[in-house]
């Protein structure tokens, strides 16, 4: 594995924000000041070793997990950054790889890209669970490690899975009346 690198460290913030995590928030988990992260999100140059090395420790230990979100301020500023995120079209942490993310020309996984759609199809949601329950390890994983995962609430994983079973059942009713 190779030593965090300035860029690296540009995008495990910049995920971090795309799973709703401001600086502040990732400062006060971590310990590191979220005056040196914004300035780090701005300019690589200003990225040294020792920072290097605390953003990764911070990625590794929040990536998967939701920020603080206990009072209103801190629900609006997560929704803030996400959305800060979002509109510049960066990365969640699931979209890199641990190996290549500190690579000067790394790209996020192939088939990633945050698409101008503000929803995802319950459908496309439960093959998502379907894969990550086949392919990812997740066989015995609950809904909630799925949502989170997944960027998702529990609730709004449970309530696409539900109605992608729904349209499920209705499909093959339809090749019936259609056949």
């Amino acid at each position: 594995m190779t030593a965090p690198t300035p860029a690296g460290t540009q995008r495990r913030i910049r995920a971090l924000m795309a799973r709703s995590w401001t600086p502040e928030a990732i400062a006060a988990a971590q310990g590191i000041p979220a005056a040196e992260m914004r300035l780090a999100l701005e300019h690589q140059a200003a990225i040294s070793p020792e920072l290097a090395q605390r953003v990764a420790a911070a990625y590794d230990a929040l990536w998967d997990r939701p920020p603080p979100q206990r009072t209103p301020r801190e629900r609006e500023e997560a929704a803030a950054a996400e959305t800060h995120a979002r509109q510049r079209g960066w990365p969640p942490p699931l979209a890199w790889d641990d190996e290549e993310i500190d690579l000067q020309d790394a790209r996020p996984a192939e088939g990633w890209k945050r698409s101008g759609r503000t929803s995802v199809r319950s459908a496309d949601l439960a093959e998502d669970v379907a894969w990550l329950r086949e392919q990812d390890g997740y066989s015995r994983a609950s809904n909630a490690a799925l949502a989170m995962r997944l960027g998702l609430s529990k609730d709004r994983l449970e309530h696409s899975l539900s109605r992608a079973r729904k349209a499920s059942a209705r499909e093959p009713a339809a090749d019936m009346e259609a056949g």
